[in-house]
C-alpha cells in the first residue's frame, strides 16, 4: 500500500507556522512602524528596480497562484519590502547578491522567463541560502497578519481558511467538553 503523499500547499501551510512566529516575534514593533506606510504604496520603499521583479517573480512561483490565489495576491513582495527596510536591513545585500546570481543563470532576466524556466531555475538553487531566505519570506509575507506589510486583503488567510473572529465558544474540542460541561454545571 502506497502511504500518502503531501501535497505541497499542505506542507507549505505546516510549515508556515514555524517560520511566521520565529520571524515576528523578534521583530514585530520595528514591523508595524516599517510596514504601515506600505499597505497602500504603489511604489516599494526599499526594494530597488533591479531587486524587486526578480524577488516578486521568486515569491510568485514558491507559491503559486492557482485555484486559490497565490503569493502574488497576498503581496508578499511588500512584506519583504518592509523586512529589509528594518529587522533584515542587513539581509539586504544577501537578496542582492542572490537576484543577481539568479538573473546571471537565467540569461539576465529572471523574472521574463516563463514559468517552467523559472521552475528549473529555482530547483537549481532550491538547497542555498538565498532560496531558504526567499522561501522564508514568501510564507511570512503570505500568511501573516496584514499589518505587517503583506498579507493584503488577509488573502493569506483565506487560503488557510482561517475564521477570521474574535470570540471562540467552548467547547473548542472533544478532548475538553466534559472539562467545560462539568463547569458551567457547577455554575
Amino acid at each position: 500500500m502506497n502511504a500518502p503523499i503531501l501535497e505541497r500547499r499542505t506542507l507549505l501551510k505546516l510549515g508556515s507556522a514555524a517560520a511566521v512566529t520565529a520571524l515576528m516575534s523578534a521583530a514585530t514593533p520595528a514591523l508595524l512602524a516599517a510596514s504601515s506606510a506600505n499597505q497602500n504604496a504603489e511604489q516599494f520603499r526599499h526594494l530597488d528596480a533591479s531587486l524587486a521583479p526578480t524577488l516578486a517573480a521568486i515569491t510568485a512561483r514558491i507559491l503559486p497562484t492557482t485555484d486559490t490565489p497565490g503569493a502574488r495576491e497576498a503581496g508578499a513582495i511588500w512584506f519583504i519590502d518592509s523586512m529589509i527596510g528594518g529587522p533584515l536591513q542587513s539581509m539586504r545585500e544577501d537578496l542582492h547578491a542572490g537576484a543577481d546570481a539568479l538573473n546571471r543563470a537565467s540569461g539576465d532576466n529572471f523574472a521574463t522567463l516563463s514559468d517552467a524556466e523559472q521552475d528549473a531555475q529555482l530547483r537549481a538553487i532550491e538547497n542555498s541560502d538565498f532560496f531558504g531566505l526567499m522561501h522564508m519570506l514568501t510564507l511570512a509575507g503570505t500568511f501573516t497578519m496584514s499589518r505587517y506589510g503583506g498579507n493584503r486583503g488577509e488573502v493569506g488567510w483565506d487560503i488557510l481558511g482561517f475564521e477570521r473572529r474574535h470570540h471562540w465558544q467552548v467547547p473548542f474540542g472533544y478532548y475538553d467538553a466534559q472539562v467545560h460541561e462539568s463547569s458551567e454545571a457547577a455554575q
